[in-house]
């Protein structure tokens, strides 16, 4: 459907966060990864990924039907992509 009409704006205040979580994500789809949707911020650990195709990454650690999934903020938005991730992977960030 195209309706050629804006919906809503958001006035960026932090612009180079909001590139580096939107590239982010970009490389997680890019690499083919299993997200899903993350409608608010997570409530966790802060975590980054030490090894393999998302290394570096980082984000909030969250439990789904006994998955681990690290979510991938994009804070501006208040949403996310939460990552499927072998919680071996993980390391505390703090």
């Amino acid at each position: 459907m195209k309706t050629n009409c804006l919906c809503q704006t958001l006035a960026v205040t932090d612009r180079d966060t909001l590139v580096k979580q939107l590239q982010t994500i970009e490389q997680a789809l890019l690499h083919k990864a299993r997200l899903d949707l993350h409608e608010q911020t997570a409530i966790g650990r802060r975590c980054r990924i030490r090894a393999g195709a998302f290394q570096g990454f980082e984000g909030v650690v969250v439990r789904k039907s006994g998955e681990t999934l690290i979510v991938l903020e994009v804070t501006m938005l208040g949403q996310g992509a939460a990552l499927h991730i072998d919680a071996d992977l993980l390391e505390p960030t703090g």
